[in-house]
């Protein structure tokens, strides 16, 4: 089980912080990329695709989130821009998906719209959470009908 966290930090940062019961490792961004909108993307993606993968730019570096399904299970691995792998992790992806909603949910109280783009300088990713929570749906009614 793979527990997710993201953090604004003040204006153009945040942190997410992933854990798998053994590890936890905070991972910085920066608003040189929407970070958050393309990691929630890239998660309701895997609903769809085997594999799939976002970048987190930094100031200097990056941080590369790669992900692998396999039937209804999903492995992350992040790396450092220069290859080093620092976290490794595997979820039930519909837990996955749902913790990764949460968050969004979270910063959206905490924030709200306008002091979401205050502080991350783009925009609450609305349009990506709707396309996330699709497949969220879908997998649950799957998963019901099949128990």
């Amino acid at each position: 089980m793979i527990q997710f966290k993201y953090q604004l930090r003040g204006a153009g940062w945040a942190a997410a912080t992933v854990a798998n019961g053994q590890t936890e490792i905070i991972f910085p961004a920066s608003y040189l990329c929407d970070a958050l909108r393309d990691f929630v993307d890239t998660v309701q993606s895997l609903f769809f695709t085997d594999t799939a993968k976002c970048i987190w730019e930094e100031e200097p570096g990056a941080v590369q989130w790669e992900f692998r399904r396999r039937g209804t299970r999903v492995d992350v691995d992040v790396r450092w821009h220069d290859g080093r792998d620092v976290f490794e992790g595997d979820d039930d992806l519909l837990h996955f998906a749902l913790e990764v909603n949460r968050e969004l949910e979270r910063l959206l109280t905490k924030w709200g719209p306008e002091g979401y783009l205050k502080q991350w300088r783009h925009p609450f990713p609305e349009e990506a959470q709707g396309k996330l929570m699709r497949p969220i749906k879908d997998e649950r009614e799957r998963r019901r009908v099949t128990k």
